[in-house]
């Protein structure tokens, strides 16, 4: 690890990333609305949580990934609430100018965020409700990592949510949807929105549920990949094969 730049072990999406990423993606939508709710979103009556779902299969491999910086290029807080809530609506949300991110329901819609006039955002929920996470990169060239909570829990670990955790894995050209809280190499428990006393973050010994009702993501960029160096080789015209590239010292 080199200047403090955190190397991780984060998790790529196996075929279901690489071949997401012809998906369609909405532009920004700014219908603004007259009224607006003074309360903070997370103060709003219906209080709501995230449970841990049904089983979802979801694939992923392990990979080695160095953080370009420490600090995130973007970090985002959603409130959400039984409530109705108002404000500006944003169909999706502009992590960077090359990442879009979207809340979907279970049928894949986009539902309505709202931009809040203190610049939070906010969710009005359904109790019952399944839910995902979705992310696109239009870069052609940079990979950056995703690190979400759920009611203050990171949906890899299920321990308390932090910044030095590791993330999935966002290629370039590709899609990201994060369905639930990971079990396993080849599973997720399906994000619901809940009471809060029926919430993962209330029954799990690492959560709280003074922390139910918001969604936190961060968004790292990844370094590079560099080349290994080249190795002499001793017969190097009888390969049968083309040789991985690599770099001339």
């Amino acid at each position: 690890m080199k200047i403090n730049i955190k190397r991780n072990i984060a998790l790529i999406f196996g075929l279901v990333m690489i071949l997401a990423g012809c998906s369609s993606q909405q532009h920004i939508s700014s219908e603004s609305t007259a009224v607006e709710d003074s309360a903070p979103a997370a103060k709003l009556s219906q209080n709501l949580g995230t449970k841990w779902g049904e089983n979802v299969n979801s694939n992923v491999v392990s990979v080695e990934a160095t953080r370009l910086r420490n600090t995130p290029e973007s970090l985002v807080e959603i409130y959400y609430t039984g409530s109705k809530v108002t404000g500006q609506n944003r169909t999706d949300l502009t992590l960077v100018p090359s990442v879009k991110m979207n809340i979907q329901d279970d049928s894949g819609r986009n539902m309505a965020i709202k931009q809040r006039s203190n610049g939070e955002y906010a969710l009005s929920a359904k109790e019952g409700d399944r839910y995902q996470l979705s992310f696109r990169n239009r870069s052609n060239t940079t990979t950056y990592e995703v690190v979400a909570t759920i009611d203050g829990l990171d949906v890899i670990s299920g321990q308390a949510g932090s910044l030095s955790r590791s993330g999935y894995l966002l290629r370039p050209g590709s899609s990201l949807q994060i369905e639930g809280f990971r079990k396993s190499d080849s599973a997720v428990a399906a994000f619901r929105f809940s009471k809060p006393e029926e919430s993962y973050a209330a029954k799990s010994l690492a959560g709280d549920v003074k922390n139910t009702g918001i969604i936190g993501v961060a968004l790292f960029e990844i370094a590079p990949e560099k080349l290994p160096d080249c190795k002499p080789q001793a017969f190097p015209q009888d390969s049968r094969y083309a040789p991985e590239p690599c770099e001339k010292r």
